[in-house]
């Protein structure tokens, strides 16, 4: 299993990239409950006061394709934060890697709602340590799930057959399996389950209307 994050990033990074319908950039905020983190930080010293609060912040890109009346694509991010308090630091790193399949609703050609159901891993990794390194800690761990969302963008033409356009996407992550923890035998308590907000620029090809089977792609 230890290959399964690497492998989900490559794979939707490449669809991205090879992507004949639409492509861009994208930044995530997920709103997790990451109090179990801060009170486990605080116990390797005793005093300490971390304040790990959400949203994460994710950066990455996105890639999909037109098959019928749906979209097929996928995405990958990364988010990184660092923490001092006292003598103690902290770097909390994650990964994630989502394959995606839409359902959107054009009123006009510029303007697509799209109903969606993201499937992927994220991968987390937590280093703590003293300033003057007699204490070291480190977790990872990884986790599999769901997120059904809606999504909403408005795009203009760049030439007759592309467009440029911005969106904003709301969804929920729901782990279908609870993080499985490497490291040290007592890992803190949390869940990346939560609501998550993105939006980002995406460039892709002018969406037509088939004449002769009523549907777009």
């Amino acid at each position: 299993m230890k290959h399964v994050i690497p492998a989900l990033v490559l794979g939707v990074l490449l669809l991205a990239a090879l992507s004949l319908g639409y492509g861009g950039f994208e930044v995530t905020s997920t709103f997790n409950d990451l109090d179990g983190l801060n009170r486990k930080l605080d116990t390797l010293l005793g005093t300490h006061h971390f304040s790990y609060r959400a949203p994460m912040w994710w950066f990455g890109g996105h890639g999909g394709e037109h098959v019928g009346p749906v979209t097929l694509g996928g995405s990958g991010a990364l988010s990184s934060s660092a923490k001092q308090s006292d003598s103690l630091k902290c770097q909390l790193a994650a990964i994630r890697a989502n394959f995606e399949v839409g359902f959107p609703y054009t009123p006009n050609q510029w303007v697509w709602v799209r109903p969606c159901l993201d499937l992927g891993a994220t991968g987390l990794l937590v280093y703590a340590q003293t300033l003057g390194a007699d204490t070291k800690k480190w977790y990872a761990a990884w986790s599999i799930g769901a997120a059904p969302g809606i999504e909403v963008m408005g795009s203009l033409p760049t030439s007759s057959e592309s467009f440029i356009g911005l969106f904003v996407k709301a969804s929920y992550h729901i782990p279908v399996s609870g993080l499985a923890w490497f490291g040290d035998s007592e890992p803190p308590s949390l869940s990346l389950g939560g609501f998550a907000l993105q939006m980002g620029l995406r460039f892709g090809k002018t969406v037509s209307v088939a004449e002769d089977d009523g549907f777009e792609y």
